[in-house]
């Protein structure tokens, strides 16, 4: 959602795109506004996906209020079990490119050409 409300150039987006630019993380107001954003999109009305949010209480507790103020809420929840050498192969891999935001991985989804954004 953060990447697509980036590459959209949504108000939101163009906020995470800045700090993200800056090398830091994007406020939790952001992402929960993003997601608030989306979940009023056609393609979020059966349901959607959160993948790595959230991660602390505080954001489990935003992420709450916002639900609650549109009348939703969350019913199921999956948790992945991953062994931690697997994790690491995972995230040391991976790499932004800048200029596009677009994320690649040296083993599970490289660019074409080495260091080039060309997908």
């Amino acid at each position: 959602m953060l990447r697509a409300a980036v590459a959209a150039k949504t108000p939101l987006g163009i906020k995470a795109k800045e700090a993200m630019n800056k090398g830091e993380l994007v406020s939790d107001d952001l992402v929960v506004g993003t997601i608030d954003e989306a979940m009023k999109k056609p393609s979020c009305q059966k349901g959607f996906i959160l993948d790595g949010f959230p991660r602390t209480v505080t954001q489990a507790q935003k992420l709450d209020e916002m639900l609650a103020k549109q009348g939703a809420n969350v019913d199921k929840v999956l948790n992945f079990a991953i062994d931690d050498a697997v994790l690491e192969e995972r995230i040391t891999g991976r790499w932004i490119h800048s200029a596009s935001g677009r994320t690649y991985h040296s083993k599970f989804a490289p660019p074409k050409s080495p260091g080039v954004d060309d997908t």
